[in-house]
């Protein structure tokens, strides 16, 4: 098996486990990111269309399957008792006490239970996560777990 495929499975499979173990802690779900799963499909089918893939050699189709697995546990993320799960393969996770402040916002009573939140670090980076849950639900959960001194700003769309 060539060096490569050993250690890029090896890393792959790791990443896998770890999405895996932060997902199973998730007590609030956020919507499923359908473009985790696209695009990584996307580019096996334009590596294979454009003759960059080379399916012969040892270790390739454990690669292909990891890259497609952990595109799959990138589409989860939510809300778990320490830490809010992302998807994205950077920054899988973010811990309560980094949050500066929250801004959820709800979606109009036609549209039904949707609310988009805003997570806002100390370095100004921003994570947002859409959820299938009223906006009063979200911030209810986030509010036993924030420190103190952390604000949500519940707003309305339209």
């Amino acid at each position: 098996m060539d060096s490569f495929y050993l250690v890029a499975d090896f890393l792959l499979a790791a990443y896998a486990g770890y999405s895996w173990y932060r997902q199973a802690e998730i007590e609030i779900r956020a919507r499923y990111r359908m473009t985790s799963i696209i695009m990584p499909l996307l580019l096996i089918w334009l590596g294979y269309l454009w003759d960059y893939l080379d399916l012969g050699q040892p270790g390739f189709n454990l690669f292909l399957a990891l890259f497609i697995l952990t595109g799959i546990l990138e589409a989860s993320a939510g809300l778990s008792n320490e830490r809010v799960v992302l998807s994205g393969y950077f920054r899988r996770s973010l811990k309560y006490s980094e949050i500066k402040q929250v801004v959820l916002t709800a979606a109009p009573p036609a549209i039904g239970d949707l609310s988009i939140a805003a997570f806002e670090t100390g370095r100004n980076q921003v994570y947002y996560l859409r959820f299938n849950k009223a906006a009063s639900e979200v911030a209810a959960y986030l509010m036993t777990r924030l420190e103190r001194g952390v604000n949500i700003d519940v707003r309305q769309m339209g």
